[in-house]
């Protein structure tokens, strides 16, 4: 074993038995079964749905009876990322494990430590005979990564804990307690065209008409969740206001938009066609006056990289009528986008409480399309927002809709869970914890809003060792934090049973 000299091993040795099976989102069928086995061969009860979540469940320590159960929550699948041109196959290949000091990393390969660390702790306790704690109910969910569909899909109802522990947080020493919602909205709106062939030719000063493709890139993009708070440009949004700035100037026609790539990520490029009575000169004079004036907006954000550009593009047939077209502009315009709310409920940080990121927008089908992702950490100021996104779009002729909706999990100003963990920390650590939220999606709101559902209240928090680069090929756990972390949720247990 890599990792037998590793503290804590009680921890490390599970560790190392999930990094050598197969787990990534949407083939978690190995690792799914394996823990089935493994809960058997201890006798625990167990349950295994047909999504391939898993439910084990241990009885508590002498003494800690009549203490509530408490619910331990991770996921089971992970982002399979690999350096470009390596041979390695997730389906079969173990990762391989590198300790560099005081990190555990992964040669060439995402590590895994989201949310490994998570079922490592998971199976530690339920392994051990050492270690006191009340009755547990380990959750462990499948396809967190992608959607959260296995959290989405399970039955709450099996579960009778009063205390939900989320093992899926990536800084020790921060707690949080609450997460945003988020509605992946799209805007449709019918595309209504002229040939271009068929425009007149006497404009004023004997101007020609020509074909220019307008380039919006250098931002720095971003998550739409924890990044909008940089208040960073949206190029789909600064792309809107070059088009309405042309179209009060010129003869314009627009033939083609595009922009960012999906709708939880804030567009650093964005590019649209236009027919226009202009050289490219006077374009690009045109386009620099605006990039000076973004640039001044954006200077304390990511306006240093900002640049607008204007290429000669081939001829198209067929260009917005000129109706069609100003409504295009009013969606890039007038969609909710940005920072909605700050958050005043937690004080121990600056956080976002409502935001919107239009985050696509394409011509297609005969449509233009404008993709959004909606998220606030309260559920009414989430639908607030969509109803604003209905309303622009019925008074540009659109139609709106939503492809996929999930809950927050809202702050809660009492909660003895919250008190234990700080005070576990303050007597372990000498210091004070920090609690805070996250805007952007965790399964606690999935679980949140399932148990309330139900009528119950179920008392929430998260929280994980130091874990950086997520999702690369650069992911790492910090070993000392891991330790911290098992060392601190020992100590909660302890205290909740007694």
């Amino acid at each position: 074993m890599k990792l037998e000299n590793l503290d804590p091993t009680e921890c490390f040795k599970w560790f190392e038995v999930i990094a050598a099976i197969p787990r990534c989102s949407h083939y978690e069928k190995q690792i799914s079964d394996h823990l089935v086995s493994f809960a058997k061969e201890r006798g625990l009860f167990v349950a295994q749905d047909a999504l391939g979540n898993v439910c084990i469940k241990k009885p508590a320590s002498s003494g800690m009876e009549k203490a509530p159960t408490v619910i331990l929550q991770g996921h089971m699948d992970m982002v399979c990322v690999k350096e470009e041109g390596s041979g390695f196959d997730f389906s079969r290949d173990p990762i391989t494990l590198v300790v560099k000091g005081d990190t555990l990393t992964a040669a060439g390969t995402t590590l895994g430590a989201d949310n490994g660390i998570a079922l490592a702790f998971i199976m530690a306790l339920l392994d051990s005979k050492d270690v006191p704690h009340p009755a547990l109910e380990a959750v462990i969910t499948v396809a967190e990564e992608v959607g959260m569909t296995g959290a989405a899909g399970f039955d709450v109802s099996q579960l009778s804990g009063e205390y939900f522990i989320n093992l899926d947080s990536e800084e020790e020493g921060v707690f949080c307690v609450s997460c945003a919602g988020g509605r992946r909205t799209e805007v449709s709106l019918p595309l209504a065209t002229v040939a271009s062939g068929g425009l007149p030719d006497d404009l004023p000063g004997g101007a020609k008409r020509a074909f220019f493709r307008i380039n919006v890139s250098g931002l720095a993009g971003g998550h739409s969740g924890t990044a909008i708070d940089k208040e960073r440009g949206n190029a789909n949004r600064l792309m809107g206001r070059i088009l309405s700035t042309l179209a009060a100037k010129y003869d314009c026609y627009l033939a083609a938009l595009s922009g960012g790539s999906a709708s939880n990520v804030i567009p650093s490029e964005s590019a649209a066609v236009v027919c226009i009575n202009t050289d490219k000169d006077g374009l690009q004079k045109e386009l620099n006056v605006l990039c000076g004036v973004f640039k001044n907006e954006l200077k304390a954000a990511d306006g240093e990289g900002l640049a607008l550009t204007a290429q000669k593009a081939d001829a198209a047939e067929t260009l917005l009528t000129r109706e069609c077209f100003s409504r295009v502009v009013a969606a890039l315009l007038l969609l909710p986008n940005g920072v909605m709310a700050m958050d005043l409920n937690i004080t121990t940080q600056r956080m976002v409480e409502s935001s919107a990121n239009l985050g696509v927008v394409r011509m297609d089908g005969g449509n233009a399309i404008f993709s959004s992702l909606l998220r606030s950490s309260v559920g009414s100021k989430k639908e607030l927002m969509y109803q604003q996104t209905v309303a622009v779009a019925e008074c540009i002729g659109a139609t709106a809709s939503y492809v996929s909706d999930y809950p927050a999990w809202e702050f809660s100003p009492e909660s003895k869970l919250r008190d234990v963990f700080k005070q576990a920390y303050t007597s372990l650590f000498k210091k004070e914890a920090t609690v805070a939220g996250i805007h952007a999606g965790l399964e606690c709101g999935l679980f949140f809003e399932k148990f309330k559902e139900l009528g119950r209240k179920v008392d929430f928090i998260a929280f994980g060792p130091d874990i950086t680069g997520a999702h690369t090929v650069n992911e790492a756990v910090k070993i000392r934090s891991v330790a911290n972390t098992w060392n601190l949720l020992r100590k909660v247990l302890r205290l909740l049973g007694e």
